[in-house]
């Protein structure tokens, strides 16, 4: 007996999934068609959780008129952008028992028009750091449009004897950092964004500890914006008139 359109679908996703199964680092990329539109979605299987979708329907490609190709492709190029923003750089690709023609061809091909996105740090190891975000087409390029805008934004920190003058909380988006002063010789305990930051300022010793999101974007802003609040013992003592004794006993 032979199959039906819908059953030969199934059949062919049934073998595909046989086959692949998408990880935390190179995920599953799904895709889903209907007549007016497509969508993707980057699968993990183990923990079987979406990692990040796109789709037609998209503000940024929704107003935009184009054709179901045009629109295909638009959908890829905008999941491929997203996974390089969340450090993905590789997936498995499930057509999901479609046939590798018209539209799904198309998502796939602006799939592969991957551009990098590099988080930038920068600092003079004596109390100055900045950050800055560099997207290109190739790695090295990215790099240095984000070492250029890293240099536009540099703050200054207030930095006390290797380590930082108090204890202090910073946050951007979902990543929580917690920075508290540490003894000399005790080193830079933290991990390696907020390392790459902490050694940048010209911290020595400190101990640091990150909460929520891990995505290093998140966690490189959360570290100086802990940074930015940290207060200089001497100016608060000139400020309020008081020694540097009364400042830290109280």
């Amino acid at each position: 007996m032979a199959l039906n359109k819908k059953q030969r679908r199934e059949r062919i996703k049934f073998k595909i999934r046989k086959t692949i199964s998408g990880t935390a680092a190179t995920p599953r990329l799904s895709v889903f068609r209907s007549n007016s539109g497509i969508f993707a979605q980057l699968i993990d299987d183990k923990t079987g959780k979406t990692l990040l979708s796109a789709g037609s329907d998209d503000k940024a490609i929704k107003g935009v008129k184009a054709t179901k190709l045009e629109q295909a492709l638009a959908v890829g190029k905008l999941i491929a952008t997203k996974a390089t923003g969340s450090g993905i750089s590789s997936v498995v690709f499930d057509r999901n028992g479609y046939l590798y023609h018209g539209r799904i061809k198309s998502l796939a091909e602006g799939g592969r028009h991957f551009s990098f996105a590099a988080i930038v740090v920068v600092g003079d190891e004596k109390g100055v750091v900045g950050y800055g975000l560099g997207k290109a087409n190739e790695v090295t390029d990215a790099i240095t449009k984000g070492i250029d805008d890293a240099k536009k934004n540099l703050v200054k920190v207030a930095v006390l004897k290797g380590t930082v003058p108090h204890s202090e909380n910073g946050k951007f988006g979902g990543s929580r950092v917690f920075l508290k002063p540490a003894a000399h010789g005790t080193g830079v305990i933290a991990g390696g964004a907020m390392r790459a930051v902490l050694e940048s300022v010209g911290i020595t010793d400190v101990l640091a500890k990150s909460k929520g999101s891990s995505n290093p974007h998140n966690v490189v802003k959360a570290t100086i914006d802990a940074l930015a609040k940290m207060r200089d013992p001497l100016a608060i003592s000139r400020q309020r008139g008081i020694t540097l004794d009364k400042v830290f006993n109280g």
